[in-house]
């Protein structure tokens, strides 16, 4: 659980005439993360001869899977590739015809749209399409301007009507070149005519856009029920099919990833140390013993983390930061410990450690790739409706006499959350130690790690001695431990420990948000309470359903608001303050043959 699973480096050797066999069995493991062939004295393998086409008809299923929508009642699942080949072409012809169509109602409706909105600036108008586009002798400006102005300039020969939203001037052809002078300076906008298959009156034009328009809705309608429709007939099967052709496709491309001779072929990867045994077995059931497999000396295994079922989930936020290097502690278990307790001690309250619980759950329903997440998030919601019955809190309203109140405790506190920080640093670097023990061995670890706990230590005991026996023992003490603890720390880290000193300090000092997020929490939910406070002191019925409202939107409001700060805060000392002092990442997930079904 702490650390990632042993891994043991092995090269599969057998005969061509085997290696279909080979990969079939692979596959059904599920326990080989292979390692690609990078060329050498050996030449890379070469897919099966199906690849291509299985390849294609891959790409054609899940292009057509994409456009059809979900579909909970399935027909059939059962699936043969004859049968989606056969039929593939029709149903792919009919999704491109619905696809086409739909496409083409989206852009009639959009131009619909424009023909309204021109149109509409018109209303008021008794004028018709062919009015609006002139005669030989008549040329027609639309837009908006400044009629007086306009008639001032020009006098008042020319016939202007008015619109609901523009203007409309009427113009002898021969007196072009005056008027549209005069426009260009008094008009602030002009609209193009637009092109429809419309006539008649302005208002007989709407009308026609709106009737069209329903048309082209029920079509909308009619093309999704189409689309539905294949979606119960062919989504469960179509679905069933890419699963079978993704098998057969990764299958068939395998080979690519070894090394061949004219003969043979040698797959090298990486399993599970204490799955060794099973792969080999398997294999030489499956190839009656004609299959050699060996164990090599490799670099950079890949990582599987081995947690139990609480800690699982918190791999998700160890991965949001890095996957852990192989020889490293993997801090999920870490963030399991602390985490939720930093988020409950923040938030402390009953009552959002069930609104809160709530959110997750629906995340977990809403977003199924995140459910992990969510999962973990949800251990923040039992801390934080303990700390809330500690605290004796529900949304802001204290639900008994808890001798723990925190309003009654905020010095102790802030200098409980220092402590905190001083924990939680050096268990840090506790752990650190040990990762520098695993990689380089002890003088390593006292040097790069110790020495930093070595040094608090001095600080502590020179403060302690100073105090109880005076300054000159405080400053023998400290001198005697710290310049030795200084010196073991420039051996480890160089000029760089030695700087990064005040880092460290930073790093405890941080912890003090967990009281400053605590204080906020506390201090909102009280707020939220006050302001529904009025409403419900007035005694009416307006006023209760009044207050009743504030608090519901309220409370929900600063639910998201707790949430988002109580993960913020408490996983940022976990990825900034924490793990900066032992974990480095930059790991492979362990990814076996297989495994992606």
């Amino acid at each position: 659980m702490v650390k990632p699973a042993q891994m043991t480096k092995v090269s599969v050797t057998g005969s061509k005439n085997q290696l279909q066999k080979v990969i079939d069995t692979l596959y059904e493991l599920e326990l080989l993360d292979i390692e690609d062939y990078e060329g050498g004295e050996l030449e890379k393998g070469e897919p099966f001869e199906d690849a291509e086409d299985i390849s294609e008809l891959l790409v054609d299923v899940r292009s057509i899977l994409s456009k059809l929508p979900d579909s909970e009642v399935v027909e059939e699942k059962s699936v043969s590739l004859g049968d989606i080949q056969e039929n593939l072409g029709e149903i792919k012809s009919e999704v491109d015809r619905l696809e086409d169509r739909r496409d083409e109602i989206e852009k009639e409706r959009s131009r619909l749209e424009d023909q309204e909105e021109f149109f509409s600036r018109l209303r008021g108008t008794d004028l018709t399409y062919e009015d609006l586009q002139g005669t030989d002798s008549l040329e027609v400006f639309i837009g908006r301007m400044d009629v007086d102005r306009f008639k001032k300039e020009t006098g008042s020969s020319h016939e202007i009507l008015q619109g609901e939203d523009s203007e409309i001037v009427f113009y002898r052809r021969e007196d072009a070149g005056e008027v549209e002078k005069v426009l260009r300076e008094v008009s602030d906008e002009q609209y193009s005519l637009v092109d429809t298959d419309f006539t008649g009156t302005i208002e007989e034009i709407l009308q026609a856009i709106e009737y069209r328009r329903e048309e082209l809705e029920e079509e909308i309608d009619a093309i999704e029920e189409g689309f539905k429709n294949l979606a119960k007939k062919w989504g469960g099967k179509l679905e069933n099919a890419e699963s079978f052709l993704a098998e057969k496709v990764e299958k068939s491309e395998a080979p690519i990833r070894f090394a061949t001779t004219k003969r043979t072929f040698i797959a090298e990867g990486w399993v599970p140390t204490d799955s060794l045994d099973q792969l080999r077995k398997r294999l030489n059931e499956e190839n009656g013993d004609k299959i050699h497999i060996e164990t090599e000396e490799g670099e950079n295994p890949p990582v599987k983390q081995e947690n139990n079922q609480v800690v699982e989930p918190f791999e998700s936020l160890t991965d949001l930061v890095d996957v852990p290097r192989y020889n490293e502690v993997d801090p999920s278990f870490l963030i399991l410990l602390t985490f939720p307790l930093f988020f409950g001690m923040m938030i402390g309250d009953a009552g959002y450690g069930i609104s809160s619980a709530i959110v997750f759950f629906a995340g977990m329903k809403m977003f199924p790739k995140a459910s992990e997440l969510f999962k973990a998030l949800l251990w923040t919601s039992a801390a934080t409706l303990l700390f809330g019955l500690l605290y004796g809190e529900m949304f802001g309203f204290r639900i008994y006499e808890s001798p723990f109140y925190r309003a009654y405790y905020w010095t102790e506190i802030l200098y409980l959350t220092v402590l905190i920080g001083l924990a939680h640093v050096n268990l840090a670097l506790l752990i650190g130690a040990y990762n520098e023990y695993v990689r380089h061995g002890l003088l390593a670890a006292v040097y790069e790690k110790i020495s930093w706990i070595l040094l608090q230590a001095a600080l502590v005991a020179g403060y302690l001695t100073g105090v109880l026996y005076g300054s000159t023992a405080g400053w023998g003490v400290l001198l005697g431990l710290g310049v030795p603890s200084l010196m073991m720390l420039y051996k480890g880290e160089g000029i760089a420990g030695i700087v990064e000193i005040p880092a460290l300090i930073s790093n405890i000092l941080s912890y003090l948000r967990l009281f400053g997020v605590c204080m906020a929490a506390y201090t909102l939910a009280g707020t939220a309470n006050a302001i529904a406070s009025p409403a419900y002191a007035s005694g009416t019925l307006m006023g209760i359903v009044a207050g009743t409202l504030i608090l519901m939107v309220g409370h929900t409001i600063l639910t998201f608001i707790k949430i988002m700060e109580g993960f913020i805060q408490g996983i940022r000392l976990h990825y900034v303050e924490m793990f900066g002092w032992f974990f480095e990442g930059g790991g492979r997930k362990y990814a076996p043959f297989g495994a992606d079904r």
